[in-house]
């Protein structure tokens, strides 16, 4: 029984002995008195908090729903009152996703409504990758006459999600290719779509290739090729090392989380697209995976070969996971220079062939990914690299560290390598444009 209901009780008692008493004595004074305690009650009743279960209905709006890691979404969240009590007193919080920092405004408000209104709260949240489902909306109701109080859990209509991800078309890829039907289109002439040439028919060829046209103008069969559309065998490498898990502030994603959310979606993209791809993740030990398709290795390296399978795709799911989970608190990763347990790039070129194509996933915050590149360039592997620009220029320490990235990016570029340098707050799609653009100017 709550604080209201004993105070009901108490006052209508006490009204009851009231009445009973002026009756007995036959006294007006007791009966007026005993009307006083039933003023109360009735008032109290008319002024009681309201029932937020239908007195309330509660519409979320986040803008936009679907948005890039790094980059902030706007929510507002209008409580319409539809009750009938006098001006009751509500303090509503928003269930803002344990993940999301909110970094303006303020999930939490206090309202008083004179009748039928409505009223918003608006904050704003910094996005990170996945998707994120908002909880309901705890509301606490006072009336105005008794000190007594409901709560309730009430789910908001509207948008309940926040959802960022990467979402790329195209990826730097060259033309090395393996003979497995695939999207990328060769410069060699067997079945296809785009035509490639004509060449001189061959009795083994089939009559769907053969060019109909020119038998029907000269009576002489020839042979229609298309441009081959083979797989690319594909590896990626996402560094998840102390060393890239830093990040421009303190509410801001890392730089293994960029890394992690962008290779998850290029990877989707690239099996969507039927090619074999594997992963290697820098700073995770597969030891502690206790799964038996991942390679073992003797160093923080954690080795899934390409594949195209539905037992594939889960593993490298368990390894995007793996690499986010090594994201530290910021405090930690500041004051963090190492770079996880060391290991040799050979190991990466001993499991690769020169058809294999790597794509390198990592900020660049130390020398270290750029010696794996070159060594993997060196080794005649065609080698690509992903990085997000994550370092704090607004500091003169970070300043200092944005000059060392762009030194490496550039050193990396010199030597024909193709480097998506991006910034989070940004589509890598434009990156990539330009990336392309510049390789073929």
């Amino acid at each position: 029984m709550n604080s209201y209901a004993r105070w009901r009780r108490t006052l209508i008692g006490s009204s009851l002995l009231l009445a009973a008493g002026g009756i007995w004595l036959a006294s007006s004074v007791l009966l007026v008195a005993a009307m006083a305690p039933i003023g109360f009650v009735a008032y109290a009743t008319v002024t009681r908090p309201p029932k937020a279960e239908s007195d309330l209905v509660c519409t979320r709006t986040v803008t936009p729903m679907r948005t890039v890691p790094g980059n902030t979404a706007r929510v507002t969240l209008t409580i319409h009152y539809q009750g009938e009590r006098l001006r009751p007193d509500i303090r509503v919080v928003d269930g803002v996703p344990d993940d999301l920092a909110v970094v303006g405004g303020s999930p939490r408000g206090g309202f008083t409504f004179d009748g039928k209104e409505s009223t918003q709260l608006e904050y704003t949240v910094r996005a990170r990758y996945g998707e994120f489902e908002f909880s309901p909306v705890s509301i606490v109701s006072r009336g105005p006459a008794t000190g007594s109080s409901t709560t309730i859990e009430l789910p908001a209509d509207g948008d309940t999600q926040l959802q960022a991800t990467y979402d790329p078309e195209q990826y730097p890829l060259s033309e090395r290719t393996i003979p497995i039907t695939g999207e990328i289109t060769t410069d060699r002439g067997d079945e296809g779509l785009e035509f490639h040439s004509i060449r001189q028919y061959e009795p083994t060829d089939p009559a769907s290739r053969i060019n109909w046209r020119q038998y029907a103008r000269e009576r002489e069969l020839s042979t229609i090729e298309y441009r081959a559309q083979e797989a690319a065998e594909v590896l990626t490498v996402v560094d998840a090392r102390p060393g890239a898990g830093q990040a421009a502030g303190l509410t801001a994603p890392t730089g293994t989380e960029f890394c992690v959310a962008l290779a998850s979606d290029i990877i989707d993209s690239l099996l969507a697209d039927r090619n074999p791809v594997g992963i290697a993740t820098l700073g995770v030990d597969a030891s502690e995976l206790h799964s038996e398709t991942l390679i073992p290795t003797d160093s923080d390296l954690a080795w899934l070969p390409p594949r195209n399978t539905a037992a594939s795709r889960t593993q490298i799911q368990l390894l995007l996971d793996a690499a986010a989970a090594t994201v530290a608190p910021q405090e930690e990763t500041s004051r963090s220079s190492s770079n996880g347990a060391p290991f040799d790039p050979i190991e990466i070129i001993d499991r690769t062939t020169q058809q294999t194509q790597v794509i390198v996933f990592s900020p660049l915050c130390d020398a270290f990914p750029v010696e794996l590149v070159k060594q993997l360039d060196a080794a005649n592997r065609d080698v690509s690299v992903y990085s997000p620009a994550i370092v704090d220029s607004e500091t003169a320490g970070g300043r200092i560290a944005a000059v060392k990235r762009e030194l490496r990016v550039h050193e990396l570029e010199t030597r024909g390598i193709s480097v998506v340098n991006w910034t989070p707050t940004e589509s890598p799609e434009l990156a990539v444009e330009q990336d392309l653009a510049r390789r073929t100017q």
